[in-house]
């Protein structure tokens, strides 16, 4: 078939057009490539809180320990708080806080018998900073102060001159015994055994003087008797 020049032209043209719309067809049809994902760290689950009776265990073991009040994280303080925090009506953590003061207020009057009147000064104040208002700090403290200020007598026993009972102690036992039936005096009399105890109290009363001598006997050593006056 014979084609006139234009006619050539015209196919040559259109030829041309469509095979640019079936290239610009096949770019936007062309598959896109799928975005990476970038893997990220999971977010981190909080632990459960330990649970109460956990929490009541560690408090009673620190107590145990007079790891009353430190150290701050562990101590039987710190954990009760943390119970009444979960549970603010929790009986066994409010007495447990009660303890503490109670223990606080023992180490007091233990550190005062021995006249360490610092030592037990602290513990009063230990005790305060735990609950205040407990009623038995005030009479405890005015206990500690009667005894810092109290007036002490003392005699050490030979041990040898004691098992023999001899004579050269009853003048000094009479003596001290004199000073024990005084108003608001109490005396402490330490022996090896309760006959040895008892003997000594003998001795103390053969002092001058009406009033009973108000004694207490503990079994120790080394042998004495303390009159505490206040």
């Amino acid at each position: 078939m014979q084609f006139s020049e234009k006619t050539t032209l015209a196919l040559v043209f259109w030829s041309s057009l469509l095979t640019c719309v079936v290239l610009m067809e096949g770019c936007q049809t062309a598959p896109v490539a799928p975005a990476i994902e970038i893997p990220t760290e999971p977010e981190p689950v909080p632990a459960d809180p330990p649970a109460v009776d956990e929490l009541l265990d560690r408090a009673e073991l620190a107590l145990r320990n007079d790891q009353l009040t430190h150290p701050e994280t562990g101590s039987a303080l710190a954990l009760f708080n943390e119970v009444l925090a979960l549970d603010e009506a929790n009986a066994v953590a409010k007495r447990g806080l009660e303890r503490i003061v109670e223990r606080y207020l023992e180490l007091a009057e233990r550190a005062a018998q021995r006249r360490q009147f610092a030592r037990s000064r602290s513990m009063l104040t230990r005790a305060r900073l735990v609950d205040p208002e407990h009623p038995a700090i005030e009479p405890t403290a005015s206990q500690v102060q009667l005894l810092a200020n109290a007036r002490r007598d003392r005699l050490k026993l030979d041990k040898s001159l004691l098992s023999a009972r001899s004579e050269t102690l009853l003048q000094p036992l009479a003596d001290l015994g004199e000073k024990a039936r005084a108003e608001d005096c109490r005396t402490t009399i330490t022996a090896r055994t309760d006959a040895e105890g008892r003997w000594l109290y003998q001795q103390l009363n053969h002092a001058k003087g009406e009033r009973r001598i108000r004694a207490q006997l503990q079994i120790g050593s080394p042998p004495q008797v303390e009159v505490l006056c206040f």
